[in-house]
């Protein structure tokens, strides 16, 4: 009787063993994969950043000419429960081939079975949040978006993102709005403030820092620098190492008279009596920022000298060249009412240039009234915040295929991925295979991808003096590969147009 006692135990004891087995076969770790994934981190596009009041509602204008319509109302919380305050709202467009490509949202539809590729007429992006958080949109007031853009097509749709389900949702379709330039332009009086971006200047070891928050409203050009600090200016004899010591209850930063140079006041109330000092101060940085801070005066520098031309040219009797665009007087009549009111938006906001042009903020708006000439707006509400894509499907292209490879321009082998064909003229961005390349035929194309974490491409001209030919069966395709430096957006972009 023990030993059938003890054999069953051992049977039950090798049961147990062999089920905890079987379950350790099984047992795998599933880990989410971004579906929505940039290429190129460094290249991925920009939001603009905005506020808007909840309650009261606001128009924002984007400085492609996109209108942003914002009623009252028009957020709630993931309760539906209404906001109230200022709502952040960040906002980006994707207008041509390599947006789309350096953004990583995928550009295919599948329908009945057959897969297409989008031929887009404006996608956007757009986010809200209160406090850091996302918030809704309110059905019951949906915003608007009146997207910039040159595309005609009366076949374009309308799609939204859904990040869910990973899939595009056929939305209907956005209605044309036609803008074009008033038919007797009014010259405007032409006032371009500008202002010469601060140099940076590398941090001294032998004067001492002074900590100073910087007003973003007064002090824009000392914004684009990262960890700016301020230093005692070298030709300061004032400063008492005493003062250091002193908790000062108030703490103010001014212009100087030169460029670069700024003052400092502390002040702090003793009884009856205020005590104020003031000290000649410049903004610095450490060796470690002081690369990175070069780049952006650089860049801000060039874009100084180009607002500097135009204004001297606008000073020399260019003025007519400024004019103010509108919808066209004649045709009011017939317009719908999304027309008019696009056309009130456009027409207050001339109206604040020819009343306040005054300084730069102004000259911009003006600038982004000037691109909407001979453009169109595509009108639509939004029932929620994301992705949105006035697109057409469109198959493949009459094409073939050869058989890739990928070498550097000496000949050497490189490997390449995320591979796609840029159809010249047709907004058509087409994933294809890295090992199988899909040539399009009768149109010009270029091809782009990635290697080592670089963008890689082949002109349009470089694709084309290849001689690529249906009875080719193998071809070696030389790319160029970006340095690490011109692996961002702005390098990126000007590809395009090679």
């Amino acid at each position: 009787m023990k030993r059938r006692n003890a054999t069953i135990a051992l049977v039950i004891i090798l049961i147990v063993i062999l089920m905890i087995a079987k379950c350790n076969c099984y047992t795998k770790t599933v880990t989410a994969v971004r579906f929505v994934n940039p290429p190129i981190p460094s290249g991925d596009i920009p939001f603009s950043d905005y506020a808007v009041d909840a309650s009261k509602g606001d128009t924002i204008m984007y400085a492609s000419g996109t209108v942003l319509l914002f009623p009252p109302n028009s957020f709630v919380d993931k309760n539906g429960k209404l906001i109230e305050g200022k709502v952040d709202i960040k906002y980006r467009e994707f207008s041509n081939p390599i947006d789309f490509y350096l953004s990583g949202i995928p550009m295919g539809y599948d329908s009945a079975g057959v897969h297409y590729n989008f031929q887009s007429a404006g996608m956007c992006d757009i986010q809200a949040f209160k406090d850091g958080q996302p918030v809704f949109v309110n059905k019951k007031s949906k915003p608007e978006i009146n997207i910039a853009t040159v595309n005609t097509d009366l076949a374009q749709n309308l799609y939204y993102f859904d990040t869910v389900t990973q899939q595009w949702v056929n939305q209907g379709k956005s209605e044309i709005i036609k803008v074009s330039k008033s038919s007797k332009p009014a010259p405007i009086q032409m006032v371009i403030n500008i202002s010469q971006p601060v140099k940076p200047e590398k941090m001294s070891d032998d004067l001492p820092i002074i900590k100073v928050t910087v007003d973003s409203a007064s002090f824009k050009e000392l914004l684009s620098y990262n960890n700016l600090q301020f230093q005692l200016d070298k030709q300061e004899t004032r400063f008492n190492p005493k003062d250091s010591y002193v908790d000062w209850e108030d703490i103010k930063l001014k212009k100087g008279d030169k460029s670069g140079l700024y003052t400092v006041k502390f002040s702090k109330r003793f009884g009856d009596i205020i005590k104020s000092v003031e000290y000649k101060v410049r903004p610095v940085l450490s060796d470690k920022d002081y690369g990175n801070a070069m780049l952006v005066y650089d860049k801000k520098m060039a874009q100084y000298k180009k607002n500097l031309e135009a204004k001297l040219l606008a000073d020399k009797g260019s003025k007519q060249a400024y004019i103010k665009d509108s919808i066209n007087n004649s045709k009011i009549d017939q317009a719908n009412e999304k027309t008019a009111r696009v056309n009130k938006i456009i027409e207050a906001k001339n109206a604040i240039i020819d009343a306040q042009n005054k300084n730069i903020e102004q000259e911009n708006e003006r600038i982004i009234i000037e691109n909407m000439r001979n453009r169109i707006v595509r009108n639509f509400q939004i029932n929620g915040f994301g992705v949105w894509n006035c697109d057409r499907p469109l198959p493949f292209p009459n094409s073939f295929s050869v058989q890739s490879e990928y070498v550097d321009f000496n000949g050497k082998e490189i490997k390449v991925h995320v591979t796609n064909v840029v159809v010249k003229g047709q907004g058509l961005l087409i994933p294809m295979s890295t090992s199988v390349a899909k040539i399009p035929k009768n149109t010009e194309s270029m091809i782009i991808g990635i290697s080592e974490g670089r963008f890689a491409y082949i002109t349009y001209n470089e694709l084309k003096s290849l001689n690529i030919t249906e009875d080719t069966k193998n071809q070696k395709f030389p790319m160029h590969i970006v340095s690490k430096e011109n692996n961002n957006y702005d390098f990126i972009q000007s590809v395009l147009q090679l």
